[in-house]
This record gives C-alpha cells, sequence and structure tokens, in this order.
C-alpha cells in the first residue's frame, strides 16, 4: 500500500515557518488559516501562501477557514476574498466550535463551490464533534478530515506509528482521506509544535482528491489504497485479473462518476441564478438504474461479489 505521507497545519501561532526546511523535513503537503467568521484575517498568510507556492509541484499547499456559527455564505466570500487565487490549493473548512454546524457548513461549501466552478472542499469534522451536533449527513463534502490524537512528541513518522487503522473508519457518508493525528508534532522549520497529519496515498493522489484534477488509472497500489479506504472486503493484491481489485476499480470509478455529475452542475449554477443544483443531481443519478449497474458490474466480477459491489455503489447513489 502506498503512503502514508506527511502534512502539517499551521496558523499565526506557528509564526513564519521556514518552508524550505519543512519540505525538506519530508513534510509534502499542508494547511495554513486564512480567515475564521466574517472577521480575522491570518497575519502570517501571506507569508505561507508565498512559501507554499514556492516549493513547486513536491507539494501541496493548502488553506483552510475557521468556520463560526452565523452565515456560512458570508464567511466564504471572505474567505476567497483573503486568500485569493485558491485554484492551486486544497482548500479545507474547519468546523469543531464557535457554534459551527453542518447546515453552516453546507452553505460554506455551497457558496465556495458557486463561485469557484466546483473546486472542491475538504471538511475538518472530527468525529467527536460530528457526534456532539447529532451525526449529521457530510456529503456535501469532497472528503473527511478527522483527528484523533496520539500520545507523546516527536516526528511525525514516530507519532504516526501509534495510530491504529480504526481511526479511518468512515463517518458522517464521506471517506476519511486525511488523519490529525497530534498536536504536538516536531517538524524542522516549525517554531514549537504543530498539528501533523496523514495522508494514506500518493502527493498525486491526494492532490488529484483536492484539486478535483480528472481520475487517472488505477495501478496495483492505488487499488489497494481504494479497497481499504472503502472497507468492504478485505485489502485485494495483484492486478486487475483479481476480481477484487475490479471491484475497488469499479466503485471507485462510480463514486467519480457521481463527483464529476455535482461538479458540473455547480459550474452550471455559477453562471445560472437560483437554478436548485441539489434537485439536479438527484434527477441525473436517479437515472443510474440498479439494474443497469447490476448489469454491467455482473459482467466483470463473480456473482457473490458483484452483488456485494452493486449494493455499495445503491448506498452511495442513495446518500
Amino acid at each position: 500500500m502506498a503512503g502514508p505521507i506527511y502534512g502539517v497545519d499551521v496558523a499565526s501561532y506557528q509564526g513564519n515557518p521556514n518552508w524550505a526546511s519543512v519540505f525538506h523535513a519530508g513534510i509534502r503537503f499542508a494547511f495554513s488559516k486564512v480567515t475564521q467568521s466574517t472577521n480575522y484575517t491570518n497575519p502570517t498568510w501571506a507569508h505561507n501562501r508565498a512559501g507554499m507556492l514556492a516549493l513547486g509541484d513536491g507539494f501541496l499547499p493548502g488553506a483552510y477557514h475557521f468556520l463560526h456559527g452565523g452565515n456560512g455564505a458570508a464567511q466564504a466570500r471572505f474567505f476567497l476574498s483573503k486568500a485569493g487565487d485558491v485554484s492551486r490549493f486544497a482548500v479545507a473548512l474547519d468546523v469543531e466550535a464557535s457554534g459551527a454546524d453542518a447546515a453552516t457548513a453546507r452553505e460554506w461549501v455551497k457558496e465556495f463551490k458557486a463561485r469557484t466552478g466546483g473546486h472542491p472542499v475538504i471538511g475538518y469534522y472530527p468525529r467527536w464533534y460530528w457526534e456532539q451536533t447529532g451525526r449529521p449527513d457530510l456529503s456535501f463534502f469532497d472528503t473527511i478530515w478527522q483527528s484523533h490524537y496520539v500520545t507523546g512528541s516527536g516526528s511525525p513518522a514516530a507519532l504516526y506509528g501509534k495510530a491504529p487503522s480504526t481511526w479511518w473508519s468512515t463517518f458522517g457518508g464521506e471517506p476519511i482521506s486525511i488523519l490529525q493525528f497530534s498536536s504536538s508534532g516536531t517538524v524542522s522549520g516549525i517554531s514549537g509544535q504543530c498539528d501533523v497529519n496523514a495522508y494514506r496515498g500518493t502527493l498525486d493522489q491526494l492532490r488529484a482528491l483536492a484539486l478535483g484534477e480528472e481520475d487517472m488509472a488505477l495501478t496495483k497500489t492505488d487499488a489497494e489504497v481504494v479497497w481499504q479506504t472503502d472497507g468492504i472486503l478485505d485489502n485485494p493484491t495483484g492486478d486487475k485479473t483479481n476480481p477484487k481489485v475490479r471491484a475497488a476499480w469499479l466503485l471507485t470509478d462510480t463514486n467519480q462518476q457521481i463527483r464529476n455529475v455535482a461538479l458540473m452542475v455547480a459550474a452550471l449554477g455559477k453562471q445560472v441564478p437560483d437554478v436548485d443544483e441539489d434537485a439536479i443531481v438527484r434527477g441525473v443519478l436517479a437515472g443510474l438504474a440498479p439494474a443497469a449497474i447490476a448489469a454491467a458490474v455482473v459482467t466483470a466480477l463473480p456473482a457473490d461479489l458483484a452483488r456485494q459491489v452493486v449494493d455499495e455503489i445503491q448506498g452511495r447513489l442513495a446518500e
């Protein structure tokens, strides 16, 4: 299985990181706080933006907004007014306190996507806060950034070794792609301790997820990562002659097509005022009849495995 690759997230508490040193320490992605509510801008954002972009294609820069309760759309507009062009950035929405909830987050995501042509949004929504706020549906995010901390301090690699695989378990109807596993990481180039994160895959895969780039053909390693994320059966090995690997391929492709529909409708909504994007997506997905899905799946897989894949796809279409 590929990865993990490690990342950090920073705010004004970390001062002005030396991003070249951070990169040389093995960090391959990072998120910097940009804004909070509609009245705070991180004073180190300009430094972090320039420093992360200077690292080039071997690094994925990220930007996040700390959500408060209230008007989610207004907060999205404020974030965009301070962040600048985010087309090269992974964008995350931090939802964990200050009266923020899933409804406000959904407003933020809808407004942000409408103004960026459907740029993906990663939802930082810890499981403990998800449970505290009534276990809401989080499928309006493109993926989830979960947090659960190990004990002690040290390098990202040393700390991540303490994190059990159960911390990656899906909740809220959306898979977890990034795990923040400590707030006590030590990374060269960052003063003091910082939050450290892991992504179980390659940098190219994370970039494709975070920037909405066209899905790549699955390799053996890709299929293994997808399968473990989905958690339907044991992790498959081998190439696409293995029916379980073919099943992982089918699941990934179907899920990507569903996401593509949502992205295209969001782009339409940007051009046509007051369009009901959710209604259009539901109408398109209603055309993906379970019988048609089953007919395609059974040609590629043994009957028992095909049934499990069809059931999983039906569940995704219903979300």
